[in-house]
């Protein structure tokens, strides 16, 4: 008999120390289920342990959502299941961005640059936040003096469809368009969003309104006017990609803008182009060195009575080395 509850002692113990166990659910943006054991997790990874091909790790930036079924300890023949989903916790990114260079050839160039980049995602929102000055002479003259702000903000309909809005803000302390303030929404699709490879496209429209300086010159197409609005639809892209088992990581991103309406009689404004593409080299975790190639481009044509169109372009190319942070 002493034997026989022994046993039965030893068998409740075995069963109270399984019972503590979860058994994870999870559900992952593209769609897939995992079912496992979470055995360790933190705010960036969930380490899962697969009964078919053991323990793997889930960034959580592609988790969907977790759903924990754990055991609650009952006499042998009864057992009862509870399902708990655990919200994402919020995931923040940060950068800074240094650049500065100098150019010796037929003229004497010197750059100064600061860009810096905030991102906040939660379940359904996501904010953004990037900012960039440039400060360029040549020949010891002001060439660049310029800031542009860019806050944003995302709504996620689903795990890879969202809404977006955002104004673009920019200061020019040396062109006539000397103010330029976009107002823009719309829709965008996330293909890939991961730690490794992102992959996003949004067709945007809205209202760019330029500002000009009164000493412009320009009273012959504008009149009594300083500022002009514009309607437009815009593409947008954001492609990133870690080279696996590397430090380096490339990337692109800008934006197509093509006016819908023409403000003034004798300037047609064909397109706007800013890309920015290149590559960073991680030192460490944090620290990266980065090369980019960037291209602002507005195509302007004006265009006179009784005389051939004549181009006005806006072209600004430029190749930088900078030094930064990843946060």
């Amino acid at each position: 008999m002493a034997k026989t509850l022994m046993f039965v002692a030893l068998l409740w113990c075995a069963f109270c120390e399984a019972s503590t166990e979860h058994n994870a659910v999870v559900w992952m943006k593209n769609g897939d289920r995992l079912t496992g054991v979470i055995t360790q997790q933190d705010k960036d990874i969930v380490f899962l342990n697969l009964p078919y091909s053991g323990q793997v790790q889930l960034p959580r930036a592609q988790i969907d959502r977790i759903e924990q079924q754990k055991l609650l300890a009952a006499p042998i023949v009864v057992a009862e299941t509870h399902a708990v989903v655990i919200k994402n916790q919020v995931v923040r990114h940060s950068s800074v961005d240094l650049t500065a260079g100098k150019k010796r050839s037929s003229s004497s160039t010197d750059n100064l640059g600061f860009k810096t980049a905030f991102e906040q995602r939660d379940t359904n929102i996501r904010l953004t936040f990037d900012g960039k000055y440039d400060y360029e002479t040549s020949n010891s003259l002001k060439k660049t003096h310029k800031y542009l702000l860019n806050p944003g903000a995302d709504y996620f309909f689903q795990p890879q469809l969202f809404w977006r809005n955002k104004v673009d803000y920019s200061q020019d302390f040396i062109a006539a368009d000397y103010k330029n303030i976009d107002l823009s929404s719309g829709l965008g699709y996330s293909f890939y969003d991961t730690a490794e490879l992102r992959i996003e496209f949004i067709a945007l429209a809205g209202l760019k309104r330029t500002h000009f300086k009164e000493t412009a010159g320009l009273e012959l197409f504008l009149g009594d006017r300083q500022q002009l609005d514009f309607r437009h639809i815009q593409l947008e892209w954001d492609l990133r990609y870690l080279w696996p088992g590397s430090s380096f990581e490339v990337f692109s991103e800008g934006s197509y803008l093509k006016p819908v309406n023409q403000p003034v009689q004798y300037i047609e404004f064909r397109q706007d182009i800013n890309i920015s593409s290149g590559l960073h080299y991680y030192l460490t975790e944090r620290i990266r060195l980065s090369f980019s190639v960037d291209l602002d481009w507005s195509k302007i044509d004006v265009v006179l009575p009784r005389y051939e169109g004549f181009s006005a372009d806006s072209r600004d190319l430029h190749q930088k080395l900078s030094i930064g942070a990843k946060f």
